[in-house]
């Protein structure tokens, strides 16, 4: 399963109101919640490859987002980022659209966990793959009772 991921609203808060902590790497200490639903999720699938469709994605090379992830104790089969240039300005919607194409993704072997409001316009077979969050809580048990609905 590809799992397109995103960090803001979804690993850490995205309330302006409020700090998000910083881990000893220089990036943000994940919500243990949160790290806790995605290794669940990933505990439930096959081959999982996390595809950070972060703004952070371009933030590190692939061996440190490997490294960070084996830091909070996240561990997928595979880390990758959406490898479309920020430069471009496409929203996330049109970004995830755009590398299924070019990868030949089905919407079948993807899930979206985001908080970016612009994935309501998915197409409605990859929205039914969506776990949209609340940016101000990130993954939780609210965003994460869709999950049986989506794998099956």
């Amino acid at each position: 399963m590809k799992i397109f991921l995103d960090i803001d609203g979804v690993m850490v808060h995205a309330n302006p109101q409020r700090k998000v902590d910083m881990a000893q790497d220089g990036f943000y200490q994940f919500n243990t919640i949160a790290v806790a639903i995605l290794n669940e999720i990933i505990g439930k699938v096959k081959k999982v490859e996390l595809i950070l469709s972060t703004s952070h994605r371009f933030r590190f090379p692939i061996l440190e987002w490997i490294e960070i992830f084996k830091r909070r104790k996240i561990y997928a089969d595979t880390i990758s980022i959406l490898d479309i240039p920020q430069e471009e300005r496409f929203s996330r919607k049109t970004e995830i659209v755009n590398w299924m194409d070019k990868c030949k993704y089905s919407p079948e072997e993807v899930l979206i966990i985001d908080d970016d409001k612009s994935l309501n316009g998915l197409p409605q077979n990859l929205k039914e793959r969506l776990l949209l969050t609340n940016p101000y809580i990130g993954l939780n048990s609210a965003s994460y009772s869709d999950l049986d609905r989506i794998l099956k």
